[in-house]
């Protein structure tokens, strides 16, 4: 198994040279911040750290220090993260937007590493802690904008479940086969967020604000022959397996929603009248097709006829639409599954 539990120490550093090493090893795991060990000069801390696909999860213990992220933003190429901490020992103060809360054993605080805070224990802390990118978060449903920090108690309900859970997995980690992975980030990330939806203007659904970007991006680009599972997969920052579970209840697939929205434009295009000199191939190009006899294939699967015979026979719009209905939107669904194998367009 891959997700093998790796560990720093600061023991293993001289000692005037431990906050800086701590510093470093902070920045790999959320970005870079300062360490200041107040008059003890020196600090002493272990990290323990797991990776279950793109989520991190620390078991942290450490001496008495501030760290602070003073500059708004990221480093560039950094990517923004946000932190879900469940404080197990010690009492710590957060301080950011002017706010100051006081974090004791048994809290949970959710706050967004990328923008400026500081957190001060003046003695030893333990927390477990998951490190999650912002991208994923706003993909459950959290709004564009600043995030405010939130606190919530740990010790019942939904936040000591999503605890519970965070430390099983952790334990877990280095078992866990690429097969089961993504379900079990999948599970986490809905628990661990569960506590902070109700005070968060939070969209109802993670999967339906995910779906509707997909589309968005589809019906942005359907023009472009080149559309496909991967550009998706990279403008929106997740991994094609989990834009495939996000679209699963759509009744199609990703690829099947591309060709069934080209041949609606389409369809579109030559009940509404093309434009003059356009021709079938031009429209059937202009539309993200790349073989025009492709498109003519597919056409005539989705509404029966082939696209010439709109042309010829100068079908009235609202003709058309009870004509193109017969076919239904389930078995488009099974014909442009179907052909997902036959296309010559690239794999989607």
């Amino acid at each position: 198994m891959s997700n093998s539990i790796v560990s720093w120490n600061t023991s293993t550093a001289p000692a005037s040279l431990r906050p800086d090493y701590w510093a470093q090893a902070l920045g790999t795991l959320c970005g870079r911040l300062r360490v200041d060990p107040f008059r003890a000069g020196t600090l002493d801390g272990h990290i323990d750290y797991a990776a279950i696909w793109r989520l991190r999860l620390c078991q942290i213990e450490v001496s008495q220090h501030r760290i602070a992220h003073p500059a708004s933003g990221t480093e560039p190429g950094a990517q923004p993260v946000v932190k879900v901490l469940f404080q197990t020992c010690g009492t710590s103060l957060f301080e950011q937007d002017g706010r100051r809360l006081v974090v004791s054993p048994g809290d949970c605080l959710l706050y967004d590493v990328s923008r400026p805070h500081v957190i001060t224990s003046p003695a030893l802390t333990k927390h477990h802690v998951v490190i999650i990118p912002r991208s994923l978060v706003e993909q459950r449903g959290m709004p564009p904008g600043p995030l405010y920090a939130q606190q919530h108690s740990a010790r019942e309900g939904a936040a000591r479940l999503a605890h519970d859970f965070v430390i099983s997995a952790f334990n877990q980690a280095p078992t866990l086969s690429p097969a089961c992975e993504l379900q079990v980030a999948v599970a986490l990330l809905h628990l661990v967020l569960l506590p902070f939806l109700s005070e968060t203007a939070f969209r109802p659904s993670g999967r339906e604000a995910l779906t509707s970007r997909i589309k968005a991006l589809i019906r942005e680009n359907l023009s472009d022959p080149e559309l496909n599972i991967e550009q998706l997969s990279a403008a929106l920052d997740c991994t094609k397996r989990y834009l495939h579970m996000s679209f699963a209840e759509e009744g199609t697939t990703i690829t099947g929603y591309i060709w069934q929205k080209r041949l609606e434009r389409c369809r579109e295009e030559l009940e509404f009248g093309p434009k003059s000199g356009k021709t079938l191939t031009d429209i059937a190009f202009s539309w993200g097709f790349s073989s025009s006899s492709h498109f003519t294939h597919l056409f005539k699967k989705r509404y029966g006829i082939p696209p010439s015979a709109i042309q010829r026979r100068g079908i009235e719009p609202n003709a058309g639409f009870g004509l193109f209905g017969a076919a239904g939107s389930g078995h488009l669904a099974g014909i442009l599954q179907s052909e997902e194998e036959r296309s010559q367009s690239p794999e989607l």
